[in-house]
């Protein structure tokens, strides 16, 4: 290693080797080396009057090392193996040496399997046979055929482990459904379940992951989910079931929830039971609005298309980069015509470009597609204007939080953004709000009661919140209305739970009243908080609840789950009301992630598995190791942490041209 330094006790200090800057060794090191283990380590100043941290063997006592990461730890090694001392320590104190067990290396083989989506032919590969050969002769060489029993008997024993969650956890299963065809154009079904488990943690785990033979008709795929439903003995522990706008879909779902009403356990007889995939609805608005689009921003991909298809260009830009003193890094992105947030992602880096891109129109006499500032401006709105519904999507599309609270805020906020467009001074901006509010109006006008209760649930909103928002949407009668209704379904929901439970409760009617103040969306929530929370006068759990102090939303780290654990003996009916409300899942974006994994484990090089075995793979990964991301979920996963649940900055939202 180079610029090792030894020095002996009793000689003078060396000097660390040339051009090696050493660490300031007053700072705490990790020293992940064993051999690390058998010196001490002391902080001397050397001739130069510079700190130096040296490491002594604590065997023999004589020889020392200069300690830094700079220096690696070849030296302190060799001198281990030739210190008479050392040896002799080791002969008195030999190192345990664990016996060899091959069915616990069967195993370990299955999991990294599992983990790692590797093909099952992997434990056939005569290098790698090599080298676990090398490592212990004991080792008995396995079959393909071998590994997959092993991987069956997990798939066996985890499925058991889950009917007995399942049959003994306490609260309902929302459901998660759609379909995927394999690159072998073979059709498949996902299944997932969504749940609180006893100890209020919140647990998503794909039930299924079936070959779905055709027809895929409404009719056939009715058939098929009420089929796994049973072999899970979930008829009656559902409550609702998630999934995409397609009408074969509603055709299911209908089909369905008349089933399971038979059982006659499905809340106020399946009301709440179809739950639409916000983020496909979401993608079908945005995608409306981007087929009328201004030519402003139809010159960015044109822009970005040509400075790609040349390195001479490319190096051009670079060189712009350079002498713009822009702070843009990385690579300007294409965008793809079927995904809008593509196109977000292309139009933000190109205007972190913009001093270079401006440059280049300069600089390369043949490009055409330069912006004025006035489709810069543009650019900008639209950039803003689409980053709302991306962070709002990402945000709907979590996983490891409840989602359910987090709908109906945001879909005010929605309505208010194409609102605020519609009045662009820019036609082709105006344009766009037009058809994306057709759109919305189409699967929005109504916002979904059952997730309006799930605010009502939220100790941070509830009813001032429902009545502010829809203040400013709506005109006084109708504040009226749609707020009654929302009370009203939580009264009848709360009668459920309480009929089920056997509860005494008395539940009254709301004295509804609003306000006729003339809110801003970027004040919305300082003006709710201050709010008069009076919902009624007589004392019951419902009013009791509702006419409680709200929980401050700047508490850091607030967990709503915990919340209502803590709450459970106080408001024991509706503790398990929110149990099962705020888990309802708002995105089917669970199946699609169960589409990525069995995309890595079905592949164009993998195409001969068995379906049976396809399923037995990605359920078994995900019950073991949840919903492992690739690169392109794992880059949206980490703007997911970004963007919390209550982040979102309303006084971001693009209100008004400047």
């Amino acid at each position: 290693m180079q610029g090792q330094c030894t020095i002996d006790a009793s000689h003078a200090e060396s000097q660390p080797a040339k051009n090696c800057k050493l660490v300031d060794p007053t700072k705490e090191w990790k020293r992940r080396s064993p051999f690390w283990d058998h010196y001490s380590f002391s902080i001397v100043k050397g001739k130069d009057g510079k700190l130096v941290r040296y490491a002594t063997c604590i065997h023999c006592h004589v020889t020392k090392y200069i300690a830094d990461p700079k220096y690696g730890t070849s030296n302190a090694k060799k001198h281990l193996d030739l210190c008479d001392a050392y040896q002799a320590y080791l002969a008195a104190n030999p190192l345990p040496t664990p016996e060899f067990d091959q069915k616990v290396f069967c195993r370990m083989f299955t999991d990294a399997i599992m983990y790692h989506s590797y093909p099952l032919s992997i434990v056939e590969h005569v290098k790698l046979r090599e080298m676990l050969t090398y490592l212990n002769s004991k080792l008995r060489h396995i079959t393909r055929n071998t590994i997959l029993k092993y991987c069956l008997l997990e798939h066996k024993r985890l499925k058991s482990m889950l009917h007995e969650i399942l049959a003994d956890v306490n609260s309902r299963i929302r459901f998660t459904c759609d379909c995927w065809s394999a690159c072998t154009s073979r059709g498949f079904l996902t299944l997932t379940a969504h749940f609180i488990d006893n100890n209020w943690n919140l647990k998503s785990h794909i039930l299924n992951f079936r070959y779905f033979p055709p027809p895929h008709r409404g009719v056939d795929i009715y058939l098929f989910v009420v089929g796994l439903i049973k072999e899970w003995n979930l008829e009656g522990k559902t409550f609702s079931m998630t999934c995409d706008t397609a009408g074969s879909m509603d055709v299911m779902v209908a089909r369905l929830k008349s089933d399971l009403q038979t059982f006659g356990t499905l809340p106020l007889g399946g009301r709440f039971f179809h739950v639409r995939c916000c983020a496909h609805i979401l993608n079908l608005i945005v995608q409306s609005g981007m087929k009328v689009i201004d030519a402003s921003i139809l010159k960015v991909p044109e822009t970005v298309n040509y400075i790609a298809g040349s390195d001479n260009r490319l190096v051009l830009f670079e060189k712009c980069v350079v002498d713009s003193k822009s702070n843009f890094v990385g690579k300007l992105l294409i965008d793809c015509a079927t995904r809008w947030n593509s196109t977000y992602q292309m139009l933000k880096r190109a205007l972190e470009a913009k001093d270079a891109l401006n440059l280049f129109a300069i600089v390369d006499t043949s490009f055409d597609f330069g912006l004025s500032a006035d489709e810069w401006n543009v650019v900008d709105f639209v950039c803003k204007f689409l980053e709302s519904f991306y962070n709002i999507t990402v945000m709907f599309s979590g996983s490891d939080y409840p989602t359910a609270n987090l709908y109906f805020r945001n879909i005010v906020a929605i309505e208010k953004l194409l609102v605020v467009a519609h009045t662009h001074t820019v036609a082709s901006i105006q344009s766009m709000a037009t058809d994306m509010m057709e759109k919305f109006e189409k699967y929005w006008s109504d916002y979904s009661v059952l997730l309006a209760i799930a605010v009502l649930l939220d100790p941070r909103y509830k009813m001032h919140f429902v009545k502010t928002a829809s203040g400013k949407l709506y005109i006084h009668a109708e504040v009226e209305v749609k707020v009654q209704e929302i009370y009203n379904a939580f009264v009848e929901l709360y009668k459920f739970y309480d009929q089920s439970t056997s509860s005494s409760s008395t539940v009254t009617s709301l004295q509804c009243s609003t306000s006729t103040t003339d809110y801003s969306m970027s004040s919305m929530f300082e003006d709710f908080e201050g709010g008069d929370m009076s919902v009624g006068g007589v004392e019951s759990s419902v009013d009791s609840y509702l006419n409680s102090p709200l929980v401050p939303r700047n508490t850091e780290s607030f967990n709503i789950l915990e919340f209502w654990k803590s709450q459970a003996s106080t408001f024991p009916v509706i503790s398990r009301m929110a149990k099962d409300v705020l888990v309802v899942p708002i995105t089917s974006v669970a199946s699609e992630s169960s589409f990525s994994m069995g995309g890595r484990v079905l592949t164009k090089y993998r195409s001969a598995l068995r379906t049976d075995n396809v399923e037995a793979f990605v359920t078994t990964q995900n019950w073991l190791y949840g919903y492992l991301k690739d690169d392109e979920v794992q880059e949206c996963f980490e703007v997911m942490k970004e963007v919390q649940p209550d982040d979102i900055d309303f006084d971001s939202l693009p209100m008004e041209e400047q």
